[in-house]
């Protein structure tokens, strides 16, 4: 694969990701086999701890920010603005590129997404599938390495310098490659696909178990071929009349030879699974149905922990990997960064948001003003003023009349009659 050549010659290629699976997997590739990013997503569990993560990434607001010595504003002019909180691409909004990309990432271990530059600026990010991409490294003359990204599909084969593509990465072994989850819980997974699959063909039998018919004399040969010829008619009619009953001739015995559901525990093997894949993707359980142990009270600390440790570490990851890629160094000294909104994901019930708001007036860190802007409506005159608690009086208020009462101390004040 010659796509890019450097000036010093290349003396071989090589890609990272293959060498890094085989690392891992040690040459054993039955785990690998039991459970795949495609084939897992047939189990409702996987797709919904999936999108719930992706989803809520995708809703927050991105903006860019620049921060000039202690105060911090957002910069919707930045060339960078518009693709990242707007149109990164023709094809898809902000929400539907933060939300593949991450969707692809947990389901494949890397998201890819290749930044075009025109002049020095950022013009488009285009997104790269996971599965069509590999970070190579080639060993020129002197024995150097050298990275890039390659990206193939039906029409073409490019080449993305390391600079260029923002690439967000799931947990794993290595620091420059991510590492599927599906991957590596591929035994877990596979289990839960075993019991679905299981449930599709108990069910698509019609809840019947298999098993052997066996006659209780010797049948010729003309009666064995009527035997199951009459045997297939009724066995089709079955299949698509589910409340009838098959009879059997008294000279025929059944013997069943699968375990019923309710012997292998069947449901409660898919709660345990469900729950499994909760665990593996870092949900609370509650946000992919499964709802045993829920409480109003226990869901409304899940959704916070939900933020803190499984959103935050994305959130972060993201953040970190868009300021290195998309801006200059003279921009990141100059101050400029990215950060997500994460109102949205805290905000809670309209008396939550009015007990948090009312504290925070009147611990005089938000303006009555800034409220309004938080909730989306328009300004009204005289809510700009700081205000603390006491009786909500303005600061300034408060201060003049401090002042005021000093004055009128001192204004009152006598020393003390001189005593002989």
């Amino acid at each position: 694969m010659g796509f890019f050549s450097f000036g010093g010659g290349e003396k071989e290629e090589r890609s990272l990701s293959m060498q890094t699976e085989a690392a891992f997997t040690n040459g054993d590739s039955i785990a690998l086999d039991s459970a795949t990013p495609n084939n897992a997503l047939n189990l409702p569990s996987v797709f919904s701890a999936m999108y719930v993560i992706a989803s809520s990434l995708g809703q927050l607001p991105l903006y860019v920010m620049r921060r000039e010595g202690e105060s911090v504003r957002k910069v919707p002019d930045h060339p960078a603005s518009s693709l990242l909180s707007l149109e990164p691409n023709q094809w898809q909004t902000s929400y539907k590129w933060r939300e593949t990309e991450q969707f692809r990432c947990l389901g494949w271990g890397n998201a890819y997404t290749q930044i075009i530059r025109s002049r020095g600026k950022v013009v488009e990010l285009r997104t790269l599938k996971p599965w069509q991409t590999e970070l190579m490294y080639r060993i020129d003359v002197n024995g150097r390495k050298h990275y890039y990204y390659t990206s193939y599909d039906e029409d073409e084969s490019i080449t993305v310098q390391l600079e260029d593509m923002i690439h967000i990465k799931d947990v794993g072994y290595d620091e420059k490659v991510g590492k599927s989850r599906i991957s590596q819980q591929a035994d877990a997974l596979g289990w839960a696909l075993s019991m679905q699959e299981y449930g599709k063909s108990f069910f698509g039998s019609n809840g019947r178990p298999t098993g052997a018919v066996s006659p209780k004399m010797e049948l010729n040969s003309e009666s064995w071929s009527q035997f199951k010829s009459m045997w297939n008619k009724a066995a089709s009619a079955m299949s698509s009349n589910s409340n009838r009953t098959m009879l059997l001739p008294a000279e025929l015995s059944y013997q069943s030879f699968t375990i019923p559901p309710e012997d292998m525990q069947f449901l409660d093997s898919r709660k345990l699974s469900r729950s499994e894949i909760a665990a593996i993707f870092n949900v609370p359980p509650h946000m992919i149905g499964d709802l045993d142990k829920a409480t109003f009270s226990n869901i409304t600390e899940q959704a916070l922990q939900f933020v803190k440790h499984t959103m935050m570490p994305w959130i972060v990851s993201w953040e970190q990997e868009i300021d290195r890629k998309m801006f200059s160094n003279a921009e990141r000294q100059a101050g400029y960064y990215v950060k997500f909104d994460l109102a949205g994901l805290l905000r809670g019930s309209p008396k939550d948001r009015a007990e948090f708001y009312r504290g925070m007036i009147e611990a005089g860190v938000y303006s009555r003003a800034e409220v309004r802007a938080f909730e989306d409506m328009n300004p009204a005159d005289g809510l700009d003023e700081m205000v603390i608690s006491q009786n909500v009086k303005s600061v300034r208020f408060m201060d003049a009349e401090a002042d005021l009462k000093v004055d009128e101390a001192k204004k009152g004040f006598q020393p003390p009659a001189a005593t002989n």
